[in-house]
């Protein structure tokens, strides 16, 4: 008995697989979308332009490279920039550390070298608009004006005034502890200028010379973890000095703070220091190249909020710092919405690159979204709607031949007729069915109503 074979055709029973389906639907979108390529290719391009454009202005993508200028190697600020290379090189940025001899010279590195994007100031070197090329990302630690001396304590209320009468080591021109120093004298009224003898030799030269006993007295702004500091403070022969006037000196010169060291701070036996000391501090200050990409920005932030957090807060109170404190140098927009609101709660998910990019774009993020949303939902039905538009395209043109074939008055005519018959035939059995089955139906009986009109004109022509 002869197999009975089942039916080629599908039966509605038994619904089509899912993934037939969805087969199907990604074939006749990629046939859509083909056409916008072949047929709209104007407006991809256009598209194209813009986000090239957007790319260019927006910089996604920061420098893997940088460099920053410091003081001394050795100093306290010389090794707060080697701690910035370490936390940028966790980060896969390589920052490139140049020395100078402080004071002013990092600015100087800044202007003079292409490579140089940054650099760590003392607060109140620079006079305001003075640096309108470059931003403030904040301070970052307390930088002390230190007096050491030698001899008898003085328990005097100016000791910078006491001891320039005998011999002063402030440092090199321009450098903070001479600046500083010169600002304090400037506060007396009477002239104090013929008994001041100011030495101004390199800082390190001075040290040695106070260590030996050539001079008596130095002045230098340092951190109290730099190990020339430390030095300094070992030194049984050597003084501190206090200044009973620091508070009116923060008066008179409002990038300064008021700093101390407790009694006993160091060692309780035997107590040292064995009175408090008041001092003065300037501030450890980070500027940057008001055009430095916005996520390196955001990455020195972290890196000296990180460092704030870390570091021995010996002068400064907890979360003190980074702070915005020499006022003289304009603050980086960015830097004062981080000092306002933090870090970008994206950076604990995502690389300091990226976080910074959203929270630059996220508005335009979200503009963008509001007219995207509608053209999403729209592009499920793109190819309905470019099927409507084919069929309609369709129906004139067989609306057009029809009417040529009503109106032929010869056989060389009609075959031209014909031949643009077949070839729009051709053009319906490629489009439509991949675009819409029953748009491919609808257009079935228009054509077979021209084939009949074809065949009615042709017999007329032959009679």
């Amino acid at each position: 008995m002869k197999k009975k074979q089942r039916p080629i055709v599908a039966t509605l029973a038994k619904p089509i697989p899912l993934t037939k389906r969805t087969a199907k639907l990604l074939r006749d979108e990629g046939h859509a979308w083909n056409h916008v390529l072949r047929y709209e290719w104007i407006y991809l391009l256009m598209f194209a332009i813009a986000a090239v454009v957007f790319i260019f202005f927006w910089q996604p993508l920061p420098p893997q490279t940088l460099g920053i200028a410091v003081g001394r190697e050795g100093t306290s600020d010389g090794m707060y920039g080697e701690k910035l290379v370490s936390f940028f090189a966790e980060h896969g940025v390589k920052l490139n550390l140049t020395y100078t001899e402080g004071g002013k010279q990092p600015i100087l590195a800044m202007q003079r070298e292409d490579s140089i994007q940054s650099a760590l100031v003392l607060g109140g070197l620079h006079k305001k608009h003075e640096l309108d090329y470059v931003w403030s990302l904040g301070s970052s630690q307390y930088e002390p004006l230190w007096l050491f001396y030698r001899g008898d304590a003085y328990l005097g209320d100016e000791p910078i005034f006491h001891f320039v009468k005998t011999g002063l080591a402030i440092g090199q021109p321009n450098s903070g502890s001479n600046t500083i120093v010169r600002q304090i004298l400037a506060t007396r009224r009477d002239d104090v200028g013929g008994t001041v003898h100011l030495i101004e030799d390199a800082y390190l030269k001075s040290v040695d010379a106070l260590l030996a006993g050539d001079i008596n007295a130095l002045v230098t702004v340092d951190g109290i973890d730099s190990p020339i500091i430390k030095r300094l403070l070992a030194d049984p022969n050597i003084k501190i000095a206090n200044f009973p006037f620091a508070p009116a000196y923060v008066k008179y010169l409002p990038q300064l703070d008021l700093v101390s060291i407790p009694r006993g701070s160091f060692t309780i036996s035997p107590t040292y220091p064995a009175t408090d000391i008041n001092m003065v501090a300037t501030s450890l200050t980070l500027v940057v190249q008001n055009d430095l990409h916005p996520a390196l920005q955001l990455l020195f932030l972290m890196a000296i909020d990180h460092l704030g957090d870390s570091r021995d807060q010996f002068f400064a109170k907890p979360d003190e710092f980074p702070s915005y404190k020499d006022s003289n140098i304009p603050l980086a927009p960015l830097a004062k919405h981080y000092l306002a609101n933090g870090a970008p709660h994206s950076v604990q998910y995502f690389p300091f690159w990226a976080a910074s990019l959203f929270d630059r774009v996220w508005f335009f993020i979200l503009g963008s979204l509001a007219v995207l949303y509608p053209l999403y939902r729209f592009i499920p039905n793109y190819r309905k709607t470019l099927s409507q538009l084919k069929v309609n395209d369709a129906f004139d043109m067989l609306h057009a031949i029809q009417l040529r074939f009503a109106q032929a008055q010869s056989q060389e005519e009609f075959d031209l007729i014909m031949e643009d018959f077949l070839q729009l035939q051709r053009g319906i059995e490629e489009w439509i069915p991949r675009l819409s089955i029953p748009a491919y139906y609808s257009l079935l009986r228009p054509i077979e109503n021209i084939k009949k009109v074809a065949i009615e004109r042709q017999s007329f022509l032959k009679a």
